[in-house]
């Protein structure tokens, strides 16, 4: 058996300057029972994770509830379906007994329907209309900057795809005692958001005291993805951009910057941390 064989997040390549490992990149088809389906680019593994945290990430559903299974299917597995095309791994969501996707979640799915891994939010509308109708958010935790700088090396530590390739994102979601919840990484740093709301999601977990962690920068769609999950406070190794922080700002989210070496740039709602934001 070789090392290709052995990682499902990685290959390894032979390059002008040797051999190297690169983060894999593959198709997953998420379909619903209903017949709509959307094609994601993704790094493989925990897809039904990603399915799920897509799903209640894009608003696409509103609840865990509303979910009666999700079933990963490996490529090859039952009927494809486009039998003209090469075989894809997928993921069927089947919805609970009248749960029916609503004008406004079929338009989000149908705008997705080509995710890229690096955006997405790619071909959507107005950043207006995507937050509309967000969760009302509770107080959440209240944590201090050395604890989040601390819970980001603690994600590093975890980062073993990125140890390997250098190219793949994380995000890691703690409790407020500062429990890891999770890490996940993949090619797509919103597929990686996805992958770790999801498992905190089918974990039963209350994300309304959590903290989100970033590997990168806090961008919009990953904060979106956060306040729809009611995700109070979201940190980021790198910088926010600005509609990140007009969302954070306007729906009374906590947003953190460049964490690192125990400090970090506070945008927005400083109320949560427990020694005053430099």
């Amino acid at each position: 058996m070789t090392d290709e064989d052995t990682r499902p997040d990685a290959k390894r390549v032979t390059t002008p300057s040797g051999e190297a490992w690169v983060v894999r990149e593959e198709p997953l088809l998420i379909e619903l029972a209903e017949g709509d389906r959307v094609l994601t680019m993704r790094t493989p593994g925990h897809d039904e994770e990603l399915a799920v945290g897509f799903l209640l990430g894009e608003g696409i559903l509103s609840d865990r509830a509303e979910l009666q299974d999700v079933e990963a299917l490996p490529a090859g597995e039952g009927p494809e379906p486009d039998e003209d095309g090469p075989p894809v791994d997928r993921v069927r969501v089947t919805l609970r007994p009248g749960v029916e996707l609503g004008p406004v979640a079929r338009e989000r799915l149908s705008r997705a329907h080509a995710i890229r891994p690096s955006c997405g939010l790619c071909g959507l509308t107005s950043p207006a209309a995507l937050a509309r109708s967000l969760p009302e958010l509770r107080p959440g935790p209240r944590v201090g900057l050395a604890e989040l700088n601390a819970w980001g090396e603690r994600m590093r530590a975890e980062q073993r795809t990125f140890q390997a390739t250098g190219g793949s994102h994380a995000a890691a979601v703690f409790s407020a005692a500062g429990e890891l919840w999770g890490v996940r990484e993949d090619v797509g740093r919103h597929n990686a958001l996805d992958k770790v709301l999801g498992r905190c999601v089918l974990d039963g977990r209350d994300l309304s005291q959590a903290v989100v962690i970033l590997s990168g920068r806090g961008g919009y769609e990953l904060v979106l993805k956060a306040l729809r999950l009611r995700v109070p406070v979201v940190a980021s190794v790198s910088a926010a951009s600005s509609l990140a922080v007009e969302l954070a700002d306007e729906h009374g989210a906590t947003l953190v910057g460049f964490l690192r070496d125990g400090g970090g740039r506070v945008y927005c709602d400083d109320e949560r941390l427990r020694e005053p934001a430099e």
